[in-house]
């Protein structure tokens, strides 16, 4: 069972800034150093000031609760009057159209994975937990959204927000950081919706698509919490048992899956030769006289569309390889486990088993990164940043659900849905909450 409650959002005070655009921020986890110093001056009461506080590491997590303190006693951030779940909608730019992605803002109640009510989709890393700990333990705020996909087959939820979206939005805003991007905010007040909504998301589950890092860390804040005021007789309401959360039911047709392309650099590069020696047992390789990132990107689509398992290995200009898992490894991948085949045979597994763990073994790889953009991975090929750009296709958001469903984990860094959902329109302070939902 999945226990959702509305909350008394904290948000940006209108009156008290000069624009909502200019005080909002990607989540901490994407914003590169020249859009952090970007966000740092375009507006002093911007949120990056609160998620990615400057100073010193033994003294900006203190830095980011004074920041806090100040800008509550002072109303630039407000608590609101009453209880609400908000409806969020997102308008942005992917392949050349205008999308959006509509869904809901409240408060999941933290369970332990193995509940499987709360299913992550792929693998984290132990740094960024501990940086978020360290903020958490000092502003006991969420201040970002963990972003989660749940089925609702009857559109029962989508229905309600369809209704509300009628009204006039309580927020409407470009983002200053991207003006691609355009966030609404209205507020479910109705007594009937919030219920309604309560009851119908008993019955969920729900898959992280972004935000791991920030869950997972929320476990351990709670962990480390209940085993203190577990102690304490006539404890107060466990504020610290929620986290804020966006609700997008999973089949909406504009939820867009970036794939996270891979670049390779060794610690001295075999050349690639050497490296399409090393894999041609497992794949077939085509030389491919074309970088075009639209002809990648379609040869691999139409590649997935047959059931081929596919990949470009980019090495520099004239050096592009399309290559192709073998059939007789195809029909073997998942046929040492009865209910894996589904996992095994993803693109990003047969990347990570078949080529990736291979160049490790042979070659000493001092460094892997990731971008989403073809063309940014040719760049850094082209400047000799990275020895080898590997593109491929993104799982699909079926794919990560029957994934999920088997209770395995895609390797870390297999997704990267866009566009993230902006820090700063509605947060959770922990001291706002009370037992009474509405």
């Amino acid at each position: 069972m999945v226990e959702v409650l509305p909350l008394s959002g904290l948000f940006y005070n209108k009156d008290k800034i000069r624009s909502i655009s200019d005080v909002i921020s990607p989540p901490y986890d994407v914003i590169p150093k020249p859009l952090r110093k970007k966000l740092y001056n375009l507006d002093p009461y911007n949120i990056i000031n609160l998620i990615l506080p400057r100073g010193r590491i033994s003294e900006k997590y203190k830095n980011a609760q004074k920041i806090l303190e100040n800008l509550t006693k002072n109303k630039i951030l407000i608590f609101d009057d009453r209880k609400y779940f908000y409806v969020f909608k997102e308008n942005f730019s992917a392949d050349g159209k205008r999308k959006n992605i509509t869904g809901f803002i409240g408060l999941t109640k933290i369970e332990p994975y193995s509940s499987s009510n709360i299913i992550p989709h792929e693998k984290t890393q132990s740094k960024p937990k501990k940086d978020r700990l360290n903020l958490l333990n000092s502003c006991r705020t969420n201040f970002g959204l963990v972003y989660t996909l749940y089925r609702d087959h009857q559109k029962s939820i989508v229905n309600i927000l369809k209704k509300v979206m009628k009204k006039k939005p309580f927020i409407n805003t470009a983002a200053g950081y991207d003006p691609s991007l355009n966030f609404k905010i209205w507020k479910i007040s109705e007594t009937q919706y919030i219920k309604k909504i309560v009851e119908i998301m008993k019955d969920k589950k729900l898959i992280i698509a972004d935000g791991h890092h920030r869950y997972e860390t929320s476990l351990i804040y709670k962990k480390k919490r209940d085993s203190i005021i577990n102690e304490v007789t006539n404890h107060p309401e466990k504020t610290e048992d929620y986290i804020l959360t966006l609700y997008i039911e999973s089949s909406s047709k504009d939820i867009f899956v970036h794939p996270n392309h891979r670049l390779i650099k060794f610690n001295t590069y075999p050349g690639i030769d050497n490296v399409l020696e090393k894999i041609k047992k497992e794949f077939s390789i085509e030389p491919v006289t074309t970088n075009s990132h639209k002809y990648i990107k379609k040869r691999l689509l139409d590649a997935k569309s047959k059931g081929i398992k596919s990949f470009f290995i980019y090495s520099g200009p004239e050096k592009l390889y399309f290559i192709t898992l073998k059939p007789s490894l195809t029909d073997t991948v998942g046929s040492s486990k009865a209910d894996s085949g589904e996992y095994l045979n993803i693109d990003i597994n047969i990347l990570k088993r078949f080529l990736i763990e291979k160049l490790t073994k042979q070659f000493q790889i001092k460094k892997i990164s990731y971008t989403h953009y073809i063309t940014n991975a040719i760049k850094k090929v082209n400047n000799s940043k990275f020895d080898l750009g590997i593109f491929l296709n993104a799982p699909t958001v079926k794919e990560i659900e029957k994934i999920s469903a088997l209770s395995y984990i895609l390797p870390d860094k297999s997704t990267y849905f866009y566009p993230k959902p902006c820090t700063g329109l509605i947060m959770y302070k922990f001291d706002r909450y009370s037992e009474n939902p509405f």
